[in-house]
């Protein structure tokens, strides 16, 4: 211990203090000389050895991934040059529009200026056609256009300046878009001539026909030359499809859906462009089970157009859907699209389901196994699919509702939705249409009656769309209530099942149905339907059971008479 230590108690402060200090020597202390960069570079190592750790784990080790990545962003390329093209097209139609209501109102002094805007919308849309195709053949860089005819004379230096810069940057444009452009080239220098000579001319107004002729053919040229590049663009998307490489096809049909998504043109166009045919190819090959899926989601998509109806029948597309449906090794995804195939293309909505190819022959295994689809899933998606399948085939023909009858429908359906599997308003639509349908048939009203069905149906009559509900909820709880309704009056021509009506209080939730506008949705159709079933109901059980006002003024009177009194429409007598 150090000789300078603390006094003890007894010495006391003064005494240590009075004690002379030691004395130290000073020795010099050797340290090591360090470079400091070397001992930076030292530390650092170790400080970002993690870092570096991290990134390389976050890197893909697949050698192929800059590859794919190319050819997925290749296929966006080619869809966003589409969109390009078509927005363009929106604006060029517009203008087009102006046009001629300026013509309507004779406004000659605006004609001029409307001119230029569709020329310059023009000349910018094809070059945005023209910088979407690639690989033009040598032989047709030379523009197919006679420099010397009298119209070429008129043309503005920007379209020349377009022209060069086809010759310069298009590479694979085919022969007859090349050609429709020369004639949107000639229509325009047509009409700018036109609109030069334009005047009035010894007090009397110019004749608007020849300049309606003028853009009438520049319009019809402009369609034609959008319509043929967005097919040529299309049908490259098609062809890829017919690759192997899976990320390519599954990046293509992604967009295929979504080009059907936009509108009934675009399903036209992948129609015409030999889309359906190829996906169901797709949907054959069994080293593309990865694709079928997401193919038959295209198919169903794209089949809202007449066009995509004739391309799948000669694809043989039923017979391809009934086969999925039919194999138990399907993956219950892939028969679910392919029930939503099915029901796209037996929609109501369209007027050719009537009569498609090999339909009528394979009915019977489209049901039993989407009935089947029905009892196995547990999902409300798949359900639904199922179901609105089922009820659209009941629209095409009788015989649907004997294998109906046949495999059981009537209690799949009901049980299905003891089991909670119809909880949207849409699949409740689905369901109660499939049991106005069957009850149609004597037989089947039986198999609704002895399970339980006419509960259900009331039921569905108490119904209400939920708070914030959309449109289309709101609009399929109208078709629930008048699909009900139609369903009980079927079955009332028994009298046995219009007194379980009558005892359920089917007859009360339907005068308030007719009574209340809001609990209709101001419906007509719902009105109508419940005005129908309760007339029946007592007509079959006597119209002495109804002592009430309100149920007497509905079957006393005739239909219309009663359709008056509940109807909010206000009739003039005048």
């Amino acid at each position: 211990m150090s000789s300078l230590t603390r006094s003890s108690p007894r010495n006391g402060p003064k005494e240590w203090l009075s004690r002379p200090a030691k004395k130290y020597t000073r020795t010099k202390m050797h340290m090591p000389i360090v470079d400091g960069v070397q001992k930076w570079l030292e530390d650092l190592r170790w400080m970002t050895e993690p870092e570096c750790m991290s990134v390389l784990q976050g890197k893909s080790l697949s050698k192929n991934s800059g590859e794919e990545s190319t050819l997925v962003s290749a296929a966006k390329e080619v869809k966003d040059n589409i969109d390009a093209i078509r927005n363009r097209a929106h604006i060029v139609s517009s203008e087009f529009a102006k046009l001629f209501k300026k013509i309507e109102k004779e406004r000659w002094k605006y004609l001029r200026s409307g001119a230029v805007r569709i020329t310059s919308q023009i000349r910018s849309l094809l070059h945005d056609i023209n910088t979407s195709i690639h690989d033009m053949p040598p032989y047709l860089f030379e523009v197919r256009v006679n420099p010397h005819s009298h119209w070429w004379l008129e043309i503005t230096p920007q379209i020349r300046s377009l022209l060069h810069d086809i010759n310069t940057s298009i590479h694979d444009m085919p022969p007859y878009l090349f050609e429709e452009e020369a004639v949107i080239m000639e229509e325009s220098a047509k009409l700018s001539q036109y609109l030069d000579s334009l005047g009035e001319i010894n007090g009397h107004k110019p004749h608007t026909l020849p300049l309606v002729n003028i853009l009438t053919d520049l319009g019809q040229s402009f369609s034609a030359v959008v319509d043929m590049s967005l097919g040529y663009l299309i049908q490259n998307m098609v062809q890829a499809i017919q690759g192997e490489n899976p990320y390519i096809i599954r990046s293509t049909i992604s967009h295929l859906i979504s080009l059907g998504l936009e509108g009934e043109h675009m399903c036209f166009l992948i129609a015409r462009e030999g889309g359906v045919g190829t996906l169901f190819d797709l949907c054959r090959q069994k080293n593309m089970e990865f694709a079928h899926s997401q193919a038959l989601r295209a198919i169903a998509t794209v089949c809202c157009v007449s066009e995509s109806i004739h391309e799948l029948e000669k694809a043989g597309g039923v017979e391809c859907l009934t086969d999925i449906l039919c194999n138990d090794s399907s993956s219950e995804s892939m028969r679910s699209e392919a029930a939503g195939v099915v029901a796209q293309i037996t929609s109501p909505c369209l007027d050719h389901n009537q009569h498609i190819t090999g339909f009528i022959e394979n009915m019977e295994d489209l049901i039993r196994s989407l009935l089947d689809l029905c009892v196995q899933t547990s999902s409300n998606e798949v359900f639904l699919l199922a179901t609105a399948a089922v009820a659209n085939i009941t629209f095409m023909d009788n015989m649907a509702c004997d294998f109906l009858m046949q495999y059981d429908a009537a209690r799949i359906m009901i049980q299905s939705c003891q089991l909670n599997k119809a909880e949207s308003m849409f699949a409740k639509d689905q369901v109660a249409t499939i049991l106005a349908n069957m009850a149609v048939v004597e037989n089947c009203s039986a198999d609704i009656t002895d399970n339980n069905g006419i509960e259900l149906l009331i039921q569905y009559l108490h119904q209400r769309p939920p708070s914030g509900a959309s449109d289309a909820e709101k609009s399929a709880c109208e078709r629930v209530h008048q699909k009900a309704a139609i369903a009980l009056t079927r079955l009332s021509k028994d009298v046995e099942n219009a007194q379980i009506i009558v005892e359920l209080q089917g007859v009360p939730r339907l005068v308030q149905l007719c009574r209340n506008i809001t609990e209709r949705n101001n419906s007509d159709g719902v009105l109508i339907a419940c005005l129908a079933a309760i007339r029946k109901i007592a007509s079959v059980c006597g119209q002495d059971q109804f002592t009430s006002v309100d149920v007497q003024q509905l079957i006393k009177p005739t239909l219309v008479d009663s359709y008056l009194i509940c109807s909010q429409l206000e009739e003039s007598f005048v």
